[in-house]
């Protein structure tokens, strides 16, 4: 971003006669000026108290010779700029003393706003609107950044005229340096573009430079409110500054230095972990295995979190009591725990199982617990620690707050709403900066963190919704009490209990230690729901092959089973066809296993269950005890026959309402869920031996409409495979390269001879269909950037390395050369995926917008702006235009909205439906939701995309006989029962109505500036198949095996490459042979006469004759090769001053490039050494023995000037 004018926040610290001066740059860097002070003696408090970091910190600064002794006796004095880790540090450092930074530190900004660091920084977290300048047709669009006022690129300013006034030297200063490095440039309609985001020093500046005019301060600036009110940009920053109030009172806690104490105690058991396992289980806290052994390793900030996970000062308190006693400690036991976070009883742990558990996870554990202690994180530390399995910001930053307090701050589910709703971007942070600048901005909310804890923790109980846990017990008895409402309306009740329920057990379910067990939601509305509460599937969107969920059920239930009274897991395969669970169980080693895992002991009151589905007689639920062994072999004899029938099974287990409600509550949910993660994992390993279809066959149907492709390509007559533009700069090679993909891609649009715009607007909608891929070459880059290489990847926070194709064998793909993707690996298709039923504007028998999704390989939905009812029944928020799904809170959006966001997955098969009874394509969802509304068709209603790989079009089938019955006449709608890999192979079967599409179709490869990259480096062994005749399906074709992939490679002929070069950067003659050889190359050179002939005073400017004159002597003095292409003349305000501009800021630099700014020669090309001296553009003077030159500033203001280059001159004669 470039940078005008101030280009950073400054700050001011001023204390005893102390004076120091920094600025926020980049990254949030805060640095402290050169010449700043600082205190020379730190007061006596300073040794024992302040952090040890900032105590190193500042005497590495004095013993470094940053901070040497100042001119005024007393202090010290900054050599240099030094950057600091926030505020805080540079104020402690300065100051000597305990400082809070994000008060010490105040900003005056241009517009007169007072403000400390920490109100500063709380602006900065709220998103800046857009705001908007007019004046007449010319728009600018500006935003604030960093406490910068950022112009955007592509906004207009006004060009110099009669009328135009620069307010100061400064600003005309400033508008000529952005002339002159090319951020504003010449447009239509006599305005300048801005061609990059450009900070200006405040609003004022900008206004002045867009409008050429004195402006108010912020006035012309405004933006719309949310509430439809204009709002001016001083208006904004007055709002932004009234950003909620900090909290004035600090809450009395009793817990703090106990808990302190015990951190530091902690720190010596780091080389006797046992003990510390022992000291909690002395103290009554029930510790899990460690995966069958007792624990044997633990760290400071689990052993907090075992005994918080009681969730009540009842339960914690006694417990802390006996710690104290067995420990020593001379802290007085708390009274309370006001302001401490609980932890997750599922997950209290810090780290995973010790089959899962990395060798560096307790050492950085440790690492990490004593910089908390100390008060001095390292950023390494921090993030090795975030990237330990089962570990995640909530839970560390808990765990720092457990630990110290005074300097940290959980931020988890109940603080993170609290300071985003006051402008605090705390949910998003990944690195220890990140969180350093969030602790800085939440400490001007309140005097300390456990107090800001406390307060997030009673704003959220007021408007609280959602059920939580009483005690550390489930609220069993307040359900029954809620469920009894509901007896005649239970789908209300659902509905209502889900809301209120779910979110608990999602908290507690979700982020369970386990194998196999992962959360998940619900097929068919994307939420957890009351009788499908969590799914415990394979990732957070089940794939189909397995499922799990937790019933919560009055007594009675709300279910089609009869199932006791309590909260029932669930987990098992799932409904549709399938026989390979069958297969797999016909080994002995594979029955064993999951015969073993379901008779395993239980920790709840009753045994687990075992059923099949009705396809195997009456549903009943049959009891997994050692008795019933017999029983259970009798039915999995029965399910193992059953070929052809549902593949469900369920494995159910129930916790009673005294286990839900009794003191080990947690212990025994956590064993239940171990119990089935054991059972998932077997039963995965009977879903692992499933074939997903890897590579499905595009099939097309022969002679419909919808068919634009040919069985055979024939590449274009007189349309070369390989052809270059090269010519000077400026001469329109880019702007002649639309021409030339239309010839390739569209020629009959061509043919009618369409204007540029409309020309252009076709190129792009063909480059947004993904038939152009462009690419410009440059110095570094090489055969991994357009070929394929290996590149670094983050996976699970560990850096890997995967192989990933190129631009150029993306558009051999896209040209359909049958090159095999790298991640072919992974299926297209899931064969026990989901079915959908779409209608694509509706039923209508010819739809522009479906014809267009089919083309673009979409499905779309429109945004129901006319309103359906959202998921409780409330109408919908009315919406002017589309908007993005993923940005609407979820009540906001109706049941077919989330499902076609978050219920449709990859690998889904789709029915394109024309008709309740008529399905006229099928396709296999590829793509995650997006929002896209680039097409014009698009962006009225149906903006909201997926992308999908039609497999067939132009169809007449059935609905009635295909899927078993017709359809409803919803927009999108879950076809239950149809098997995904059935309807696909039906396909395969049908060879009588439909057949293989064509393998190729043609594609434009554009390579801008092909000389500037090495192109032997770049092509490789790639260079030969470009050749016409070695393409493929040519007599003499070729294929090679590419060195990385080892995949075999062959270039169709319906990929076109056109490359462009610009034969000032490299000679022609010094163009690789090899490349040369293999491409055609058509010369443009520059058109004079496209220019105009301006009237000027009774005055003719010809620009036509200008040019040929000048390029005349630049081809006697260097090359044809180095002429001006008259582009840099074209387009310009037809005013003197417009040509003077375009003379002074586009073709003077290119020449003093030309001529290695020999002034001399460049006086010979603008013809100065043949004019009156009062004519001559740049003037030759003399001084004594030296010669210099400088340009005349008169003589671009002289219209006579112009006219001598080309007439009157030798060169001008010779030229004519």
């Amino acid at each position: 971003m470039t940078q005008q004018g101030s280009a950073f926040p400054r700050f001011e610290l001023s204390s005893l006669g102390i004076r120091a001066t920094a600025e926020v740059r980049g990254d949030d860097q805060f640095v402290v000026l050169a010449g700043s002070q600082a205190r020379a003696e730190v007061v006596e408090s300073f040794a024992r108290y302040a952090p040890p970091g900032y105590q190193r910190q500042r005497q590495e600064l004095i013993e470094s010779g940053i901070l040497r002794p100042g001119q005024q006796p007393g202090t010290l004095e900054f050599a240099v700029d030094h950057v600091f880790g926030g505020s805080t540090p540079a104020a402690v450092v300065i100051l000597g003393r305990n400082a809070d930074g994000t008060k010490e530190w105040v900003r005056i900004d241009a517009d007169g706003f007072s403000q400390t660091h920490g109100q500063w920084l709380k602006i900065q977290a709220t998103p800046s609107p857009v705001f908007t300048q007019r004046h007449f047709k010319l728009v600018a669009r500006a935003e604030e950044r960093q406490g910068q006022f950022v112009v955007l690129a592509g906004s207009q300013f006004r060009a110099l005229d009669g009328q135009a006034t620069f307010y100061s030297p400064d600003d005309e200063q400033l508008h000529q340096n952005m002339l002159v490095d090319g951020t504003l440039i010449p447009a239509e309609a006599g305005h300048l573009t801005l061609t990059r985001d450009t900070a200006f020093a405040d609003a004022s500046q900008a206004a002045r430079l867009v409008l050429l005019r004195a402006m108010p301060a912020s006035s012309g600036w405004v933006t719309e409110a949310a509430d439809a009110r204009t709002l001016t940009y001083g208006d904004w920053r007055q709002m932004s500054k009234q950003l909620s109030g900090s909290i004035s009172e600090s809450v009395e806690t009793t817990w703090q230095p106990f808990f302190q104490e015990l951190a530091h105690k902690l720190l010596e058991f780091e080389e006797r972990q046992p003990e510390l396992v022992q000291i909690l289980l002395d103290a009554g806290v029930h510790i899990q295995h460690d995966e069958g052994e007792t624990l044997q390793v633990l760290d400071p900030f689990s052993f907090f979190s075992l005994i918080l996970k009681h969730q009540s000062d009842a339960s914690v308190l006694p417990i802390f009591a006996r710690i104290k006693a067995r420990l020593n400690l001379q802290a007085s036991i708390p009274h309370d725990l006001t302001g401490v976070p609980w932890s997750n009883p599922m997950n209290a742990w810090f780290f995973a199982y010790r089959s899962r558990r990395q060798p560096g996870d307790l050492p950085t554990l440790w690492a990490l617990a004593r910089q908390a202690v100390a008060g001095d994180l390292q950023p390494e530390t921090f993030e090795r620690a975030l990237a330990i399995r089962k570990v995640a910001l909530p839970k560390l930053t808990q765990g720092l707050f457990w630990l110290n307090p005074d300097e940290f701050l959980a931020l988890n589910g109940v603080n993170n709403p609290y300071l985003e709703q006051r402008g605090i971007k705390s949910s998003k942070v990944t690195t220890l900066a990140e969180y350093q600048a969030v602790l800085d901005a939440a400490r001007t909310l309140a005097p300390d963190f456990p107090t800001l804890s406390h307060t997030a923790w009673l704003t959220s109980e007021q408007g609280k919704q959602e059920a939580s846990l009483i005690d550390g017990r489930f609220p069993f008895q307040q359900f029954r009490e809620e469920a009894s409402r509901f007896t005649d309306d239970r789908v209300k009740g659902n509905m209502v209990l889900d809301r209120k329920y779910a979110p608990l057990l999602l908290n507690l379910l979700g982020d369970v230690n386990a194998q196999s067990l992962r959360p998940a939601r619900s097929p068919y509305t994307g939420k957890a729901q009351l009788t499908v509460k969590v799914s415990l599937g394979q990732g957070v969107k089940s794939d189909g092959t397995l499922f799990g969920r937790a019933l919560l059920l009055p007594e009675n239930g709300f279910e089609y089973v009869p199932l006791p009274q309590g909260l029932t897991l669930e987990v098992g395969l799932p409904d549709g066809k399938g026989d390979e669970a069958r297969h797999a169980l016909r080994q002995p080693e594979v029955r064993e296993r999951l015969t073993e895992a379901l008779l395993a002991p239980v920790p709840t009151s009753s045994p687990a269950t075992f059923s099949l589905t009705a396809d195997f007689g009456p549903v009943n639920l049959q009891p997994l005890q050692e008795a019933q062994r017999p029983a259970l072999e009798a039915m999995l004899d029965q399910y193992v026959q059953g070929l052809g029938k549902s593949r469900r099974v369920r494995v159910g287990l129930t916790l009673s309402a005294a286990e839900l409600e009794g003191e080990t509550f947690a212990e025994v949910l956590e064993g239940s869920m171990h119990y089935l993660d054991r059972v998932m994992t077997v039963l995965v390993e009977l879903s692992a031996s499933e074939s997903p279809v890897h590579e499905v066959k595009v099939i097309q149907v022969v002679n419909t409409e919808e068919s634009p492709l040919t069985s055979e390509f024939t590449p274009l007559p007189g349309v070369s495979l390989n052809q270059i533009l090269y010519g000077p700069p400026g001469t329109g090679k880019t702007y002649r390269v639309v021409d030339k993909a239309l010839e390739v891609l569209d020629p009959a649009f061509l043919e009618a001879k369409p204007s540029r715009a409309e020309r252009k607007a076709r190129y792009n909608e063909l480059s947004a269909q993904g038939h152009i891929t462009f690419v410009t070459f440059h110095q570094n880059f090489g055969y991994e950037d357009f070929v394929e290489g290996i590149k670094p990847v983050m996976k699970d926070g560990q850096l890997s390395y995967e192989l990933e194709d190129g631009l150029f064998l993306q558009a051999v793909g896209a040209a359909s050369g049958e090159v095999k993707s790298v991640a072919s690996e992974e299926p297209s298709l899931n064969p026990q995926g989901q079915v959908w039923r779409i209608y694509i504007d509706g039923s209508a028998p010819v739809s522009e917008v479906r014809r267009r999704s089919l083309e673009r390989g979409e499905m779309r939905v429109g945004s129901w702006l006319g309103g359906s009812l959202t998921l409780d029944g409330r109408p919908p928020v009315s919406r002017r235009v589309p908007e993005d799904l993923s940005s609407l809170p979820e009540d906001q959006l109706n049941a077919q909205q989330l499902a076609f966001k978050d219920s449709v997955r990859v690998g889904d098969v789709v029915l394109l439906a024309t008709g309740m009874d008529s399905i006229s394509a099928v396709g296999v969802v590829t793509g995650e939701y997006r929002f896209d509304p680039s097409e014009p068709i698009f962006s009225g209603d149906y903006a909201h995309a997926r992308n999908v790989k039609w497999l067939a079009t132009g169809l007449n089938w059935h609905a009635s006989q295909k899927v078993g019955r017709t359809f409803s006449p919803q927009a999108l709608q879950r076809v239950a029962g149809a098997s995904a890999a059935q309807l696909v192979a039906e396909l395969s079967q049908s060879g009588d109505t439909a057949r293989p599409a064509a393998g190729q179709q043609p594609h434009v490869l554009i390579i801008d500036e092909i000389n500037r990259g090495n192109v032997a480096k770049v092509f490789g062994e790639l260079i030969t198949l470009l050749e016409p005749s070695k393409r493929k399906g040519a007599a003499e074709g070729l294929t090679v095996r590419l060195p990385l992939s080892k995949r075999p490679l062959a270039v169709p002929q319906s990929l076109y490459v056109i490359g462009t070069m610009n034969t000032a950067d490299r000679s022609l003659t010094l163009l690789d042979a090899a490349l040369r050889r293999r491409f055609v190359f058509e010369p443009i050179w520059p058109e004079p006469d496209v220019l105009p002939v301006i009237e000027i005073d009774n005055f003719a400017l010809d620009l036509p004759e200008f040019l040929r004159a000048i390029n005349a002597r630049i081809e006697k003095l260097l090359s044809r090769e180095q002429v001006i292409g008259h582009a840099y003349l074209l387009d310009v305000p037809e005013t003197l001053d417009g040509v003077a501009q375009a003379l002074q800021q586009r073709i003077l630099p290119l020449l003093e490039e030309y001529f290695f700014e020999d002034w001399g020669l460049i006086r010979k090309v603008l013809g100065d050494d043949q004019k009156p001296v009062k004519q001559q553009f740049i003037r030759e003077v003399t001084d004594g023995d030296v010669k210099r030159y400088e340009r005349n500033r008169d003589a671009f203001k002289d219209i006579e000037a112009y006219v001598r280059t080309y007439s009157g001159t030798t060169e001008a004669s010779e030229a004519e």
